[in-house]
């Protein structure tokens, strides 16, 4: 076998991969000749084409200072793969710099200064490859590189977040996050001390009023009336956090006032017994002083006065009704009127979250630009997920009229990167999964406090799941069960859900209505995904049972996760939903353009893998000229089990392998042979199943997708091996090489 891998030409297995990358293991990455000329800008702008506002100096070009500046080079080809180089000396942070085509198509965007590559294949006929600032970007560049990658590295596509099983056997998401952008979102975030001599260590700072004395580390109220103690803070505007311990008490009540021109105004604390105090004051203007005073003759002495400003930055806008609290904002009797911050840019992904930590009335919903989640009326961890598509580029959180509620916690966070291949380990060993676009129609897949309880029946959180955390919940109950319902009934479609027993072994109906008959399954104390297909129950049909204690069960106390519905007849890989329905887009594997490394006179096209499932669809793998006029075809056929090959050359006639397999979703090895006497061969598991004689030669070809060369018929399942050899095998090596 060592032999056979050293003659492939192409061979890309689960060893190593990137962001829209899927490296092959051979051949090793190589690259064509520069084609930038004066990528340093030693001759200025020699050979560039600028428009807009630049400039070039000392070998250093700016560009920007206006709506829309960049540079360019006409040097592309449509299908060709790119390494793109380039050193960014400064940036202003404003607006995006921009790597793309004419036809508008980002290959990147800049983000921070320094050298940095990526790869990418231009889609477009243009030849332009632009380097720009938008929106009052300013930007400088020291070096440009643009070099053919002429290896065989697969360029991947999914234009969403995805899950996988990692080594560790954790279901983990693959996609790039960045951080949270959203400041002081748990409303902690202070500023520097603005009090001198809180602790009274001296007789100095404050004004003192009437009956009013500094002494023993304490200021000492002796009937205290009006505006007692104060010191200016230096501030009239945002919001302040208020501390102080009243550490002796007689009488009467303290309070902390907000107000102007010293005057006793609204009172913010109200401190009669001993203890700590602490209050978070709206600085609406007219006043720089925090006051100390009673309105009832307060006798006492008070310690540790700290004030300090809340998210100096002004980092919230808040509306009518919003007001600070300890950790929490608070929206109190609202109008419609928002709490946000102005953090995102225009069509980028973001997942935006917030916990209501308490609501007593009304509802609250996320919004990312003007699109909204569905309102959210009891407490609990919310996310949503959308694209800011206009120039209102605000992160909020809206209330509708008369809510009283706190929120906490609020999160925004750029999906950066979709486009990762996933390596997936769900059988032991790894395998490139590549599944199509599919819903998860459950809004709430793992918080099922959100779902209706059955007579009994009870939730609680806190258990371990299998994505590592601590938010999997363990259901008890003996005569009910856990439900949710979701928008569709009477189609297609597949339940699962994550189980195990809190200890030892039973049964339990998982996923549909007890009385349907293929949702009874044995559960154990290791977690397990179990799957129903279909409904025969129209009760069945329109919840979702994520536990049903009736019947035959004979546990009363199950841990479970990650609940799913989909509108396919198997199962994908785990969508997670907070809130709503949540869909994770098709994924595309396709080769960059290499006539080198493959040989349309003969050679062989080998696979090791299995399919998704026998659903019933085309599923194809592809060497081809970029048509259907000169490819060599195989994959999963929509007739049951049945693993097909299509040969045609110069659009002649084809000639078609078959062989059944009794289960397509296991592992197999699969060759397509091919040579100069049009003789072809198909080896399956180590034997030969099929072969045929052409008429005609195969011409062109030069790159391999998991299409059937139209970009249609996409190959779904699991990859542990793919191969090209651009000379034909013997058949004994064909046999060697699909041995099981």
């Amino acid at each position: 076998m060592s032999n056979l891998l050293q003659k492939a030409s192409i061979v890309t297995t689960p060893t190593a991969y990137g962001v829209g990358v899927l490296n092959s293991i051979k051949p090793a990455q190589s690259f064509g000749e520069e084609l930038i000329t004066n990528g340093n800008f030693a001759s200025g702008y020699t050979g560039w084409s600028t428009y807009g506002v630049t400039s070039v100096s000392d070998g250093i070009a700016t560009i920007g200072a206006s709506a829309n500046s960049g540079i360019f080079q006409t040097i592309l080809t449509q299908s060709r793969k790119y390494k793109i180089t380039l050193n960014v000396t400064s940036y202003n942070g404003v607006g995006t710099v921009e790597v793309c085509d004419n036809n508008g198509d980002i290959k990147y965007s800049v983000t921070s200064i320094g050298v940095q590559s990526f790869t990418f294949t231009q889609t477009h006929s243009t030849g332009q490859i632009l380097f720009r600032g938008r929106s009052n970007a300013i930007f400088s560049l020291s070096s440009v590189s643009v070099k053919e990658v002429t290896d065989a590295d697969f360029q991947f596509s999914r234009n969403s977040s995805a899950t996988r099983v990692n080594p560790d056997y954790l279901i983990q998401d693959v996609s790039i996050l960045s951080s949270n952008l959203v400041q002081n979102g748990n409303f902690s975030e202070l500023g520097s001390e603005l009090i001198t001599n809180g602790n009274f260590d001296t007789d100095t700072n404050w004004t003192k009023g009437t009956g009013t004395t500094i002494s023993g580390g304490n200021a000492n109220f002796v009937n205290a009336s009006g505006v007692s103690l104060y010191q200016n803070i230096g501030t009239q505007t945002g919001t302040v956090k208020v501390e102080f311990t009243v550490t002796n008490y007689t009488s009467g009540t303290l309070n902390v006032y907000s107000g102007g021109n010293q005057s006793v105004g609204v009172v913010n604390v109200s401190a009669n017994a001993l203890g700590t105090y602490t209050a978070y004051l709206v600085r609406t203007g007219g006043n720089v002083n925090i006051i100390f005073g009673s309105s009832d003759s307060f006798t006492g002495s008070i310690d540790f006065v700290s004030v300090k400003q809340v998210d100096p930055n002004d980092n919230w806008t808040l509306g009518t009704g919003w007001s600070f609290g300890t950790n929490e904002a608070i929206v109190t009797n609202s109008t419609v009127s928002s709490i946000y911050q102005e953090i995102l840019t225009i069509n980028k992904l973001y997942k935006v979250s917030f916990t209501i930590s308490s609501i007593t009335s009304g509802s609250l919903k996320i919004g990312i630009g003007t699109s909204f989640s569905q309102e959210f009326t009891s407490a609990g961890t919310y996310t949503f997920t959308g694209r800011p598509t206009t120039s209102n580029l605000l992160q909020r959180i809206t209330p509708s009229t008369g809510t009283n509620a706190s929120i906490t916690n609020v999160s925004a966070i750029e999906v950066q990167q979709t486009d990762i291949p996933r390596l997936d380990y769900t059988n032991g060993t790894a395998s490139i999964l590549l599944e199509p676009q599919s819903t998860n129609l459950i809004p709430y897949s793992s918080d099922f406090s959100q779902w209706s309880l059955g007579s009994g029946t009870t939730v609680e959180s806190g258990y371990l799941s299998p994505d590592g955390t601590n938010n999997a919940y363990k259901v008890s109950g003996g005569g009910g069960a856990l439900t949710v319902g979701f928008p569709i009934a009477d189609q297609t479609q597949t339940r699962t859900i994550y189980a195990k027993t809190v200890s030892g072994t039973g049964q339990a109906h998982l996923c549909s209505y007890f009385g349907n008959t293929n949702n009874l399954f044995t559960i154990t104390n290791q977690w397990q995904r179990f799957e129903v297909n279909g409904t025969t129950t129209p009760t069945g049909s329109v919840n979702f049972y994520g536990v049903d204690f009736r019947g035959s069960t004979n546990l009363s106390e199950i841990i479970i996760w990650g609940a799913q519905t989909e509108v396919l007849t198997y199962a994908t890989s785990y969508i997670p939903t907070s809130g709503s329905a949540i869909t994770r887009a098709a994924e595309t594997l396709n080769n960059a353009v290499n006539s080198d490394l493959i040989n349309s006179t003969e050679g062989v096209l080998y696979f090791e893998g299995s399919a998704l499932a026998d659903d019933g669809t085309n599923r194809f793998i592809s060497l081809t000229d970029g048509s259907n006029d000169n490819r060599i075809l195989f994959g999963y056929r929509a007739v049951s089990n049945q693993i097909f090959a299509r040969i045609e050359g110069n659009n002649s006639a084809s000639v078609d392998l078959t062989t059944v397999l009794s289960n397509t979703e296991i592992n197999a090895k699969i060759a397509i042979s091919y040579d100069s006497s049009y003789n072809y061969k198909m080896f399956v598991n180590g034997f030969l199943v099929d072969s045929g004689v052409g008429t005609d030669s195969i011409v062109g070809l030069d790159r391999l997708d998991f299409t059937n060369a139209s970009g249609t018929e996409n190959f779904y399942g699991n990859t542990k091996d793919i191969r090209v050899y651009n000379e034909a095998l013997t058949d004994a090596q064909l046999q060697t090489l699909t041995t099981l």
